[in-house]
């Protein structure tokens, strides 16, 4: 399978870490470009109570600073909503108790150097049209006559620029918390979804399309696992169908003939005849059933020997008078099922011995594996025909059943070499015949203590 290069890491946690450094990358260069394009167009104010003092002590000094016959345009000029001058004479006003704001605005103006010795009097006069009382500051001396309104002016660029990268931080820390949801929802859930709709269907259609696997490297692995669990179970139903056929085929034949033995009567139906075709039937049912229980076997591991037990199963086929001839290693040491594997050298040597006279069975390290080699002078195998031979129920002649098997021998010794993670091929034996070779792992503390021995030694 191709894989396609990607920016973007292959894992759950990778793809987070990076979506969230981008997004904090992106909000930087965001909050930078909006203080650089709205930055405030006037400086900023002193930091202080009253926002418009500043203005207030400019335009006084303005005003003393024009000539007589000007200072009424220039106080109209300088006017503003909030602040308004004039050298005619007092504004019109509803006095009521001086404000805090009133005072503190004298004095801020008092505070400077050139109104020290100034005549300021302030007052405060009642709310108009806007909603806010206005304190006045009379000059009587330079005549300058002041009203500034008792609200506190904002000033929108002064606060945009404090308030501004704060604002954009959160909307950032929005944004990203919304794109890591939609994306875990996206990028997690819905293959999640994909993979429960599957389940779901897998419950009544065992041979349903593969997953397709796809986003972070987690999910690739539960639809992978989940794939090769639905081929599992698929590949086990239509073992069961072709082991109930082939048992159903293969007693058909005992059962007719046994049939007819009753029918016909006299020799035929003789108790050796009827015997000899309940026990092919007894045969066939017992192989069906030994192949079962051994694709279910929990039996514990152990360290065997397994030259001196291969030798040992030579040992009994060259005692019913089997041409048998072993020849092979010992001390080569594997954590196995020592039942189970005997079983398998017993097939292997109990198929080479009904298809050839002479048996050469042989043992030897190759490695980190245990090789088991059984040699027969028999037909041999067609190379078109190995991986077939190792399907349960499968003969090289489909019409041989007289001899009660089932076909599951080879199948029974490829299962046992999956359990233990080793393999099996098929060799031509010269001049003629087959060769079997299976390869399992020797134990791992075989090499550990072979190397502290030689350590020592050292």
């Amino acid at each position: 399978m191709k894989t396609r290069f990607s920016l973007l890491p292959r894992t759950v946690y990778g793809q987070m870490v990076a979506i969230v450094i981008s997004s904090m990358m992106v909000t930087i260069f965001v909050v930078a470009f909006l203080v650089f394009v709205l930055r405030p167009t006037v400086p900023p104010l002193p930091e202080g109570p009253w926002p418009n003092a500043l203005a207030i002590e400019t335009a006084i000094d303005a005003l003393r600073a024009g000539p007589p016959e000007i200072r009424a345009v220039i106080a109209r000029g300088m006017s503003t909503p909030d602040v308004s001058f004039q050298t005619t004479g007092p504004f019109p006003c509803v006095p009521i108790p001086t404000e805090h704001f009133s005072v503190l605005l004298r004095r801020i103006l008092k505070a400077q150097m050139n109104n020290r010795n100034a005549v300021i009097k302030e007052s405060t006069c009642a709310a108009d049209s806007s909603g806010m009382t206005s304190t006045h500051i009379d000059m009587p001396r330079e005549g300058i006559f002041i009203t500034a309104h008792n609200g506190i002016n904002h000033h929108l660029p002064q606060l945009m620029r404090a308030t501004l990268p704060l604002i954009v931080s959160f909307l950032s820390l929005l944004v990203i918390m919304g794109t890591l949801s939609l994306w875990s929802l996206w990028r997690i859930n819905r293959p999640l979804k994909v993979l429960a709709n599957k389940a779901e269907t897998f419950g009544y259609d065992i041979t349903p399309e593969p997953l397709t696997e796809q986003g972070p490297v987690e999910l690739r692995r539960v639809a992978r696992a989940f794939n090769r669990m639905q081929a599992r179970i698929a590949a086990a139903a239509e073992e069961r169908t072709r082991m109930l056929m082939a048992i159903g085929h293969d007693l058909r034949t005992p059962l007719t003939r046994l049939s007819m033995r009753i029918e016909m009567g006299g020799a035929d139906a003789s108790p050796a005849a009827l015997r000899n075709d309940l026990w092919l039937m007894n045969r066939m049912l017992n192989g069906a059933l030994s192949f079962l229980k051994g694709q279910g076997d929990t039996e514990p591991a152990e360290r065997v020997d397994i030259g001196a037990l291969v030798e040992s199963v030579c040992a009994e086929f060259e005692a019913t008078g089997r041409n048998v001839i072993y020849q092979g290693d010992l001390g080569l040491t594997c954590l196995c099922q020592p039942v189970a594997v005997s079983r398998m050298v017993n097939n292997l040597i109990d198929n080479a011995c009904k298809f050839g006279s002479t048996v050469q069975v042989d043992t030897r390290r190759n490695g980190n594996e245990a090789i088991i080699e059984v040699a027969d002078d028999g037909p041999g195998i067609p190379t078109e025909m190995h991986d077939v031979v190792l399907l349960p129920f499968a003969r090289l002649d489909p019409a041989r059943s007289s001899d009660g098997g089932l076909g599951l021998g080879l199948s029974i010794i490829h299962d046992i070499v999956q359990r233990h993670r080793g393999s099996l091929n098929f060799q031509s034996n010269q001049p003629h015949g087959l060769r079997v070779c299976i390869a399992l792992p020797l134990d791992p503390q075989q090499f550990t203590h072979a190397r502290s021995r030689t350590h020592s030694v050292h």
